[in-house]
């Protein structure tokens, strides 16, 4: 590590104001001496200095509106709970499968339990199913909540 490079990852400290005493001295012996730090430092005293004049536009609640009602963000809605729902099926399947191949269970527990795992996924598919069918003639769909 070159003396400089010390140096430089002070001198934003140095703009800030948040340098100990003998720190700053230290700094500005090094820049008083070394013209590249100098140049270097002088152009992050001028970009800091812009950086309170900056400004960002903020965003309005009708774009945000409009680019939430976009294709794009319905279709990534949709694909996403389609790939989370895929993803806890075969979850569940591979459970089912390695309890009946590998486990020491008695058979009627894991017919009890491979039951439950088919319930629940049948549910979970009919009030999706349900939910989607909804939907499309839900009356408040446009309120805001």
């Amino acid at each position: 590590m070159s003396s400089c490079d010390k140096y430089k990852g002070l001198m934003m400290g140095m703009i800030d104001n948040e340098l100990t005493p003998e720190e700053l001295r230290e700094v500005k012996t090094h820049l008083e001496r070394c013209d590249e730090c100098r140049q270097e430092f002088e152009e992050l005293k001028a970009i800091s200095q812009q950086i309170p004049d900056l400004t960002f536009e903020s965003v309005h609640d009708k774009d945000l509106d409009r680019m939430w009602k976009q294709p794009y963000s319905r279709l990534s809605k949709l694909s996403g709970l389609i790939l989370v729902i895929a993803g806890w099926v075969v979850m569940l399947g591979y459970s089912i499968f390695v309890m009946f191949r590998d486990s020491t269970e008695p058979k009627m527990i894991q017919i009890a339990i491979a039951a439950s795992i088919t319930g629940f996924i049948i549910l979970l598919a009919s009030a999706v199913r349900d939910r989607i069918k909804s939907y499309k003639t839900d009356p408040y769909k446009e309120v805001k909540r």
